[in-house]
């Protein structure tokens, strides 16, 4: 047998809060995470959100989120990230059917990345076109 060689694999780890602004998508939920929520005044004050969708053609690129207090027949709850039952930064939106509308049955077994980006006072838009 040959003799090994090792060689250093580059490896950066993630963490909770490295400057950019993205949501996690997999597992029947959205979770914005924290540098996302700092994009909106007040995020944690909104009891509720509603979806929306941007198109290039005839093909989905963004999944807008807006923000409310008020409540219609297609809100979902925007629910505050807890940790060791104390509230953590982030928001999670749980909705399998927002999920598999835009990314199909593989998202619940796995998870994936994409970019957020402010759109206005109180919406958020999810670049689902590309995932990080």
């Amino acid at each position: 047998m040959g003799e090994l060689i090792w060689e250093t694999v580059n490896v950066r780890q993630s963490t909770r809060r490295s400057g950019e602004a993205f949501a996690s998508i997999g597992q029947g939920r959205i979770s914005l995470n924290a540098d996302a929520c700092d994009l909106i005044d007040d995020i944690y004050n909104y009891d509720w959100v509603n979806i929306m969708q941007a198109k290039e053609g005839n093909r989905v690129v963004k999944i807008g989120i807006r923000f409310t207090n008020t409540k219609d027949n297609y809100s979902l709850r925007a629910v505050r990230r807890k940790y060791k039952n104390e509230n953590a930064e982030g928001i999670n939106i749980n909705s399998k059917q927002l999920v598999k509308k835009y990314f199909g049955e593989t998202k619940e077994t796995s998870t994936s990345r994409y970019l957020v980006e402010k759109v206005d006072e109180s919406t958020l838009a999810i670049n689902i076109s590309r995932e990080l």
